[in-house]
C-alpha cells in the first residue's frame, strides 16, 4: 500500500484574528464610570491629549513652513511627507479639540459632563488628588473647580462657540468645526481655520494638561510641559529644517503660569486663559532647540 502524505498549512494570522475577534465581542452592557472615577479618567485623558498637541503642532508648523519648497521641489517622497504631514497633524489636533471638548452628553468621557460634576464629587477627587500630590485637599479643590469652570465655557456646540465673546471659545468652535468637516468625514461645508487658532488652542491644553499633571503625576516634574515643547519643536525640526523659529513656550514657564491661572481669585484666572494666553506665546526656540 502507497504511503500517502498530506501537507496541512495552518494561517495562523487568520486563526489569530478569529480568537481576538472574539475576545472583543461585548458580552454585556458597556462599561460605565461614574463620581469620581469617571472625572479622573477623563481629565487623564485630557492630559494624554494636551501631551500629544504640542507635537502634533510643530509638525504641521514644519510641514506648513515647507509648502512653498515642496511646491517646486523635485523630490517626490519629501512632497509626500510634506503633504500627509500637514493634513494629519491638523487632523490630529483638530480631533484632538473636539474629544476634549466634546459637548455630547450621552457618554460619560466628555467635557460636557464634566462640567456638571458636583460638589460632591469634586471634594472626593480633591482628597485623591491630595494624596497623589504635595498638595493640600482644599489646594486640589481650587484646581477642579477651576477646570470645572473651563470645561462648562467651552464643551459647547461649535454654533454656541462662534457666538461666545472670548476668543479661545471662538477658536475651539473653530477647530471642532474643521473636525467636523473635515477630518472626520468629507463635507462640501467651509471650514476656515487660522494658525492663530492652533497656537492658542494648543498652548491653553498645555496649561490645563499641567495644572492636571501636578496634582494626578506630579512624579513626571513640574518641567514636563516645557521638556515636551523642545523636544517636539526640536523632533519637527529634523523632519523639516524649514521650520518657522517659534516656540510657543520658549518664554514662560508652564508649571508656574498654570499655577497663576488656578490660584486667581474670581474669575480672573479664567480669562488670563481665554483671551490673554495668546498673547504670551511664542518666541524664539531656546538655544538647545
Amino acid at each position: 500500500m502507497a504511503l500517502k502524505i498530506v501537507f496541512t498549512f495552518k494561517d495562523a494570522a487568520r486563526d489569530e484574528l478569529v480568537d481576538r475577534s472574539q475576545r472583543m465581542i461585548r458580552t454585556g452592557p458597556p462599561l460605565k464610570l461614574t463620581g469620581t472615577d469617571r472625572s479622573v479618567q477623563f481629565l487623564r485623558g485630557v492630559f494624554s491629549r494636551a501631551s500629544l498637541c504640542l507635537p502634533a503642532f510643530y509638525y504641521f508648523l514644519g510641514a506648513a513652513s515647507a509648502r512653498e519648497e515642496a511646491k517646486t521641489s523635485k523630490d517626490y517622497p519629501f512632497k509626500v511627507a510634506q503633504t500627509y504631514s500637514e493634513f494629519s497633524d491638523l487632523n490630529t489636533i483638530t480631533l484632538s479639540c473636539r474629544k476634549i471638548f466634546d459637548h455630547a452628553n450621552k457618554t460619560d468621557l466628555t467635557g460636557a459632563n464634566f462640567a456638571k460634576t458636583t460638589d460632591d464629587i469634586l471634594i472626593k477627587h480633591a482628597e485623591y488628588w491630595s494624596k497623589t500630590s504635595s498638595r493640600s485637599t482644599k489646594e486640589a479643590l481650587i484646581a477642579l473647580k477651576f477646570l470645572r469652570h473651563v470645561f462648562s465655557r467651552c464643551s459647547k456646540t461649535d454654533t454656541d462657540l462662534l457666538q461666545e465673546n472670548t476668543q479661545l471659545q471662538r477658536r475651539i468652535g473653530i477647530l471642532k468645526q474643521h473636525a467636523d468637516r473635515a477630518a472626520a468625514h468629507l463635507s462640501l461645508e467651509n471650514y476656515a481655520v487660522a494658525i492663530q487658532d492652533v497656537v492658542h488652542f494648543v498652548g491653553a491644553c498645555a496649561i490645563i494638561g499641567e495644572i492636571i499633571r501636578s496634582f494626578d503625576n506630579p512624579s513626571l516634574g513640574s518641567s514636563y510641559f516645557n521638556e515636551v515643547d523642545v523636544a517636539s519643536y526640536q523632533a519637527a525640526k529634523r523632519v523639516f529644517p524649514q521650520i518657522t523659529k517659534f516656540q510657543l513656550f520658549a518664554k514662560m514657564k508652564i508649571e508656574m503660569q498654570a499655577r497663576l491661572y488656578w490660584e486667581c481669585a474670581g474669575d480672573d484666572g479664567i480669562q488670563m486663559l481665554l483671551n490673554e494666553l495668546q498673547n504670551a506665546l511664542g518666541g524664539e526656540p531656546t538655544e538647545n532647540a
